[in-house]
């Protein structure tokens, strides 16, 4: 008889859960870019997801922390703000988790935001300067989401 049998299920439960909790913690730990600096299919757009080209975010979002992965293609103004666009490898809450835990930890402070089921958006101000992220799934390309960063 193994071990495993001669534990009950008052035993075995336990350990389980623990050892689903785990694993749960380290795939998140994973996904937020705690994977040791190595890319993986989480960190990248699929094919869909591909851009153009890559444009850097100015000087004045250099601490903007961005999920691995992310490219950031575009640029317009208005309203007076200068809004940068690209694509986020990934799915709509982990990303969400990402930079609501992101922001505050690189000096930018959370104001008013909003979360549905496809889209996920919030103020922020910090570093000298304000203004408002948005994410948003991308239905013609599962795995990639859409991103604008408004700075002024």
């Amino acid at each position: 008889m193994t071990v495993w049998r001669r534990w009950g299920p008052a035993v075995r439960r336990p350990l389980v859960a623990a050892a689903v909790v785990a694993a749960t913690l380290v795939l998140t730990a994973f996904a937020l870019g705690g994977g040791g600096g190595r890319a993986s299919a989480a960190d990248r757009l699929p094919a869909c997801g591909t851009t153009h080209g890559q444009r850097a975010l100015p000087a004045a979002l250099a601490h903007f922390p961005l999920p691995s992965g992310s490219v950031i293609d575009g640029r317009e103004t208005k309203y007076g703000y200068a809004i940068y666009s690209g694509y986020v490898p990934g799915s709509i809450n982990p990303v969400r988790d990402f930079l609501v835990s992101r922001l505050p930890a690189a000096g930018y402070r959370l104001g008013a935001g909003d979360a549905e089921a496809v889209e996920a958006e919030a103020a922020y101000a910090g570093r000298g300067v304000r203004g408002r992220w948005k994410v948003r799934e991308l239905y013609s390309c599962p795995g990639a989401l859409s991103i604008r960063i408004a700075v002024r």
